[in-house]
């Protein structure tokens, strides 16, 4: 596998507990890399041909020091992004020192989370704050992440406060320049507890929607998350391997979608394949699934106790 884009959660605490938040972080989830752990990713990677690397959590400010350390050590590899809340940004001196001293280590690329999920937690003012840092300092790309329930443009309740959220947000601070990219929220981790009934539907699939960050094909993808722990995956807990197992390159250099006993099955049928499998191993669906992914991070939780490492 030759990586385009490596993402590294560093941490699963957080000062939210989103309701569609795939890795199920919040307050007191402190599973948080070590930077011994951090600079073992980082040198396992250096030979890859990557086009960025994303430092996020979890909130990744709330492990400042170490986050700083990963925008130094990644910016020698590749350019570097960082997405966080902005819960942060309490008022613009601290605001423009917490961003000042990233900039410093190479970060110049800031992404922040925007929406009716986030926004119930942090005030919409601090992430004013931090963009209005973010400009006066000079930020080369700035950006605002929406994710919708459903669709952009769907019309739900959850989307129409998204809208009412971000008109807030350009009366607070200047959007010109300011990139806003929307997309779905994806059904799996604690969406699939707390939104999985709310969300519109979508019939699942035979093809595995693998996102596009990761490639898009899990015959050929060209991204993976390395999450607290060492566990290497695609997404919501698709595990190609444990670095504290086995070394990064070894994992991404034996790569072979056949050889995995889950991805074997997605790559040959989707999340209806992966149904199967577990009905081989006596699962009954108790209700319907919102879309591929939702049936897809149901079916796997049911198959965990099968496929530990997988």
């Amino acid at each position: 596998m030759e990586l385009k884009g490596l993402d590294i959660l560093l941490t699963y605490e957080c000062t939210g507990r989103c309701p569609h938040c795939c890795y199920r972080a919040g307050p007191g989830e402190n599973q948080t890399m070590s930077l011994a752990e951090l600079e073992a990713c980082l040198t396992a990677v250096a030979d890859q041909p990557l086009e960025g690397i994303l430092l996020f959590g979890g909130e990744p400010f709330v492990c400042y020091d170490l986050l700083k350390a990963g925008v130094a050590m990644a910016a020698q590899l590749s350019y570097v992004y960082v997405f966080t809340n902005g819960s942060w940004a309490t008022d613009l001196d601290t605001a423009r020192e917490l961003l000042a001293g990233l900039q410093e280590e190479g970060l110049d690329y800031i992404m922040f989370s925007v929406d009716a999920f986030h926004q119930t937690r942090v005030p919409i003012e601090r992430v004013a704050t931090g963009l209005r840092a973010a400009r006066e300092l000079g930020y080369g790309a700035i950006e605002v992440d929406n994710r919708c329930l459903g669709e952009p443009g769907t019309d739900n309740p959850s989307n129409r406060r998204t809208g009412e959220i971000m008109a807030r947000l350009a009366e607070l601070c200047d959007l010109d320049g300011v990139k806003i990219d929307q997309g779905p929220a994806r059904i799996v981790g604690r969406a699939a507890d707390a939104l999985s009934q709310v969300a519109p539907r979508s019939a699942p699939t035979s093809r595995c929607p693998l996102p596009d960050y990761l490639g898009g094909d899990l015959c050929a993808p060209n991204g993976i998350e390395i999450h607290p722990g060492g566990w290497v995956n695609f997404c919501a807990g698709l595990a190609l391997g444990n670095m504290e197992q086995r070394p990064l390159g070894e994992i991404l250099a034996g790569y072979d979608p056949d050889a995995h006993p889950i991805i074997r099955v997605l790559a040959e049928g989707g999340p209806l394949g992966l149904l199967r499998l577990a009905e081989e191993h006596g699962y009954k669906p108790d209700g319907e699934f919102a879309d591929g992914c939702h049936l897809c991070y149901e079916v796997r939780d049911f198959l965990h106790p099968h496929y530990p490492d997988h």
